[in-house]
């Protein structure tokens, strides 16, 4: 296929990696140009700007950090949308947004996707992330072929912007259980447990979740965690706030109190303070820490 990749960034460029490997004709863009000349040297084509993407391409994957940078993507490729494209949003965004641009692509004859994903960075370079898409089932499997290099699962979960809905559901439970895994952390360390041993009992109890599994927060007890690999990111500090911020924002307006969310947003809020932002979401941990005393113990 003649695949298109616009935001070659954590995610995207190990995307657009797998869909080489598959043999597609992979055609991108992307603010920086490091990451153009990777995918170049690994066979990708270099379509200068996002026009220049849609142009070269019958699928066209966007992936880029927030809802103004989409339709910033989605004002570029529209002159050159039309019949026969597809455009697959893979970020997460206001799902309003995104019903915006399922409106306005399909004026132009082209079809439109939401498709955000999940699976961090690690599922990217795996080729195993999970999709949550929204919009028109027959449109998703005529482009299945295009997802399958970098997919692990693939759920149609209803129509324009409710993938989105879902992965903000996804992410709002996922910063609960990091901010609950914290809280346990400090606790634990702070009455002086062996930490193997709580995460030994943790995983095969009721208090068992992805981020007890995958994200300790303290060196040496989970081999890959962020923290044993200097808290560099899987899912960013940054990113999981923006995240809960959209989460906040759409929850407001369809009148569903996030209690849980605006407390883990708050404990965003002081990682980000404390220069964390950038790192992976689980320094919130280092927050909780540091509170009880325990900076040591990062």
């Amino acid at each position: 296929m003649r695949i298109g990749f616009v935001g070659l960034g954590a995610m995207g460029l190990p995307m657009t990696g797998h869909l080489i490997e598959a043999g597609h004709d992979v055609t991108v863009a992307s603010r920086s140009r490091g990451p153009i000349d990777a995918a170049l040297a690994r066979g990708a084509h270099d379509g200068g700007s996002p026009r220049g993407v849609a142009e070269a391409s019958d699928v066209v994957f966007v992936c880029v950090p927030n809802s103004p940078e989409v339709v910033e993507v989605v004002d570029g490729m529209l002159p050159a949308l039309g019949q026969g494209t597809t455009v697959v949003d893979c970020s997460t965004i206001d799902p309003d947004v995104e019903r915006a641009q399922h409106a306005r692509v399909s004026d132009t004859g082209a079809r439109y996707l939401d498709a955000p994903l999940s699976g961090g960075t690690a599922g990217a370079q795996r080729g195993v992330l999970t999709l949550m898409v929204g919009g028109d089932a027959a449109t998703l499997a005529e482009v299945e072929p295009a997802l399958a290099p970098f997919s692990g699962l693939v759920v149609h979960v209803g129509g324009p912007g409710m993938g989105q809905v879902v992965k903000l559901c996804n992410n709002l439970i996922y910063a609960a259980q990091m901010t609950a895994t914290a809280e346990a952390t400090a606790m634990a360390v702070k009455s002086g447990v062996d930490l193997h041993k709580l995460y030994e009992v943790l995983t095969h109890a009721t208090g068992d979740c992805v981020a007890v599994r995958t994200r300790l927060p303290v060196p040496g007890v989970v081999e890959d965690s962020p923290a044993s690999q200097g808290w560099q990111p899987g899912f960013m500090t940054d990113l999981m706030a923006k995240d809960l911020d959209l989460a906040l924002a759409y929850a407001a307006k369809a009148e569903v109190p996030l209690v849980t969310t605006a407390t883990a947003r708050q404990l965003l809020t002081a990682a980000q303070s404390a220069g964390y932002g950038r790192e992976d979401f689980s320094s919130v941990a280092k927050v909780v820490l540091a509170l009880a005393g325990l900076a040591g113990a990062q």
